[in-house]
């Protein structure tokens, strides 16, 4: 038997831009992502003045992996409603996710424009600027988020960052401890603890750091990896091999992790 083919989606009133969106909701609850576009896209030109229904479609061209059409997209939506953060704030997003990262910081600034207390915000911005090669900026934004909400643990992730980026090692620490005294087992703040340990010489606080955020998230092959350098350095050479070998597992396409492995054994 073939493959089924999707059938061209159809409402009893074509005119009507509601039953355009309930169809989307069917098709989306069957798995037919292609066909909710279409739907949505039949709403939008019926009835182009709600704002849910541009940002499910351009969340669904994503998702489709349609990632050109749901910047334009999250841009068109931004001019109709430009009191709706939403549409700066996923235009950010999307433009770091390919590498954009100073075209993302004055999308968040525009973001930031209309919801200026947004803690989610000002900590993404923070990160946009840390890729942007501005840890000055990332590390006083970081601390505006801090200020509104003392438990995002986003923005202390980011201002540890910049602050070991600066090149002051000990105040990311304090930042780190800070964090995770705020958001305890955060597995991000952990992860940047094992590292700023692991590269400070403390390896066995580094590898019990990293012991604590892979059971939180052993899928994460970049932890596997901190998990192999900590062991490396501490001569447990068995350990160490297999540490890096299940980060090959987890993400074959990394060649560190191999040539790490392979210098293990090696030594």
């Amino acid at each position: 038997m073939g493959e089924k083919v999707s059938r061209k989606p159809r409402v009893a009133n074509p005119s009507d831009p509601v039953l355009w969106c309930k169809e989307a909701a069917e098709r989306m609850n069957s798995g037919d992502e292609k066909g909710a576009i279409f739907c949505y896209q039949e709403s939008v030109k019926l009835r182009p003045g709600v704002a849910d229904v541009w940002y499910n479609l351009a969340c669904l061209f994503e998702k489709t992996g349609e990632l050109k059409e749901s910047l334009a997209t999250h841009i068109a939506a931004g001019k109709l409603f430009p009191q709706d953060h939403r549409f700066p704030a996923e235009r950010a997003r999307l433009l770091a996710g390919s590498g954009k990262y100073t075209e993302a910081v004055t999308a968040v600034s525009d973001a930031l424009m209309i919801s200026p207390y947004s803690p989610t915000l000002l900590a993404n911005k923070a990160g946009y600027l840390i890729f942007a090669k501005n840890p000055t900026d990332a590390r006083q934004t970081a601390e505006q988020a801090l200020a509104i909400d003392p438990g995002c643990s986003l923005a202390y992730l980011h201002k540890a960052h910049a602050e070991s980026i600066l090149g002051d090692a000990a105040k990311a620490k304090e930042t780190l401890m800070a964090g995770l005294s705020a958001v305890p087992d955060d597995p991000r703040l952990l992860k940047m603890q094992a590292n700023l340990q692991i590269r400070s010489k403390e390896y066995e606080a580094g590898l019990a750091s990293i012991e604590k955020v892979l059971l939180l998230t052993p899928d994460d092959a970049e932890s596997w990896s901190l998990k192999g350098a900590a062991c490396a350095y501490l001569n447990q050479k068995e350990s160490a091999v297999s540490a890096f070998e299940q980060a090959m597992k987890l993400d074959p396409k990394e060649r560190s992790y191999r040539q790490n492995r392979d210098a293990v054994r090696k030594g």
